[in-house]
């Protein structure tokens, strides 16, 4: 996290009012790609508190003058799973639930939580201090980022801490009436929706080069060949592996080549057809991340199991990814269709 700060990594979508860089999607994907060439999980953690500084950039004022008070990268965790449940009460609301998932909250001083009040989908930014932390993020893959959960009973949150989260994702939101940067007018779901596959991509990227490393020097058992990269079918894994990491890299390219170019020209939003393709891309680009991923690890013996070997993490961490909403296969497969034939999305924040 020392590091991460000092290499600016957390200003990097950060207005340029506040002390932030100001950057744009590109730059933000390629970030949480090369993190995740050394660990998986750092790039998870960064990509998300990086983007959570964005969300708090696209608040009123009064929120913004209080959360960015001691610079331009506050640190904030966010969460809607499950929704919690809001009650109006004089002044704000009273708040209550369990919320899961918490990436980066082992970092973070506030935390954005979905609740509904009745049918109003709300957000309420509360001090993490406020909160029970549970900890329960044992898990098989993603072990670094902490993301535990988060549990209120009848917490206040004032009125001007809470936000329409209609408003709050719309590209013309509170804080695009503040910041002329960009990336502040971009609809909050393309944001969240790349740091999963962007995170894949660049895992099964560190993966084929230590499968490459590997193979150079690697004598396999019951074969004539001295080294691994001598077997005609030790050179038929690598290549197809290496074919799926260009095709995970195209459809990823192609899904950014989509949303940045509309962004920075501030094109009136995505049909639901170029959403359709957008996730679709994104979804199809983890898909192959992942067999590349399994592929290196079937042909690389029994010896990158031992913990210490960067090979099993990856796998853990990339099947963990794929499980995740944004890469969920299924129901992207489904929204997609219906967008590219016409019809209409039925999920809003596909």
């Amino acid at each position: 996290m020392a590091a991460l700060k000092a290499a600016g990594v957390f200003r990097i979508l950060a207005p340029k009012a506040v002390g932030g860089f100001g950057m744009g999607m590109e730059t933000y994907a390629n970030v949480i790609r090369r993190l995740a060439q050394g660990c998986t999980s750092t790039a998870w953690t960064a990509g998300h508190l990086a983007e959570h500084v964005w969300m708090l950039a696209r608040w009123p004022r009064q929120v913004q003058q209080e959360v960015f008070a001691n610079g331009p990268a506050p640190m904030a965790a966010a969460t809607g799973a499950p929704l919690g449940t809001a009650e109006m009460v004089p002044g704000g609301y009273s708040i209550s639930g369990t919320w899961s998932f918490a990436s980066g909250v082992m970092h973070s001083e506030w935390a954005l939580l979905a609740v509904h009040d009745g049918d109003t989908r709300l957000q309420c930014l509360v001090p993490v201090s406020e909160l029970e932390l549970l900890d329960v993020w044992h898990t098989a893959g993603l072990r670094g980022t902490g993301s535990n959960d988060l549990r209120a009973h009848a917490l206040f949150v004032p009125d001007y801490r809470t936000l329409d989260w209609s408003l709050l994702a719309a590209a013309d939101n509170p804080g695009s009436r503040i910041h002329p940067d960009p990336i502040i007018h971009a609809p909050v779901a393309v944001l969240l929706n790349m740091v999963a596959p962007a995170a894949a991509l660049g895992a099964a990227e560190y993966a084929v080069e230590l499968f490459r490393e590997r193979m150079m020097v690697r004598k396999v058992k019951n074969t004539g060949e001295n080294r691994q990269a001598d077997s005609p079918l030790g050179q038929a894994r690598f290549s197809q592996a290496y074919g799926l990491l260009a095709t995970a890299r195209l459809h990823w390219e192609e899904a950014l080549r989509m949303v940045s170019a509309s962004h920075e020209r501030r094109l009136p939003p995505l049909s639901d057809e170029e959403r359709a393709a957008y996730r679709l891309s994104l979804a199809l680009s983890g898909a192959a991340s992942a067999e590349a991923v399994q592929l290196v690890a079937a042909g690389s013996g029994g010896s990158i199991y031992r913990l210490a070997h960067p090979l099993q993490r990856i796998q853990r961490d990339v099947n963990v990814l794929l499980n995740h909403p944004t890469l969920s296969i299924d129901p992207i497969l489904e929204q997609a269709g219906r967008g590219l034939l016409g019809l209409e999305i039925t999920i809003p924040s596909f």
